[in-house]
């Protein structure tokens, strides 16, 4: 297999509108699809976008939730959502990249990265979506 190719039982991080109780998994039909295994923290940065955030690399620390792939179709339905398309990266709003978490700690996921440099006025010090919409007012 693939090392590129998301399998049953990879973990997968999602850090924005896909996290539970936001609306898009719910959306996309993918509850039953990955299994919640609980929170998670990714190094980076973290971006408002407007109607949804983007990850960067960076220093900073992103508050994510973790989900255990039961159906590798489920991650064909959020490259299509994330914009991701393995044929033409450079061309993808976001790349469906392998990353070590820092919490839980040698752990390896699969996370959309944000493929284009975002505004740094729009960085989420504090790295975590969900937060910022109840300041903001979109939660």
């Amino acid at each position: 297999m693939d090392e590129f190719e998301p399998k049953i039982g990879d973990w997968i991080a999602l850090y924005g509108s896909l996290m539970r109780g936001l609306g898009a998994l719910d959306e996309l039909g993918l509850g039953a699809r990955m299994r919640f295994a609980g929170p998670c923290i990714l190094a980076g940065e973290l971006f408002d976008l407007g109607a949804f955030p983007g990850m960067r690399y960076g220093n900073g620390r992103v508050v994510a939730e973790l989900y255990a792939l039961l159906d590798v179709g489920a991650i064909r339905e959020l490259d299509r959502f994330e914009d991701f398309e393995a044929s033409r990266p450079r061309d993808s709003l976001y790349l469906r990249e392998r990353v070590e978490l820092l919490e839980p700690a040698g752990t390896e996921a699969w996370v959309y990265v944000y493929n284009e440099v975002p505004d740094a006025s729009a960085r989420l010090v504090a790295g975590d979506w969900r937060a910022h919409l109840s300041t903001r007012g979109g939660g």
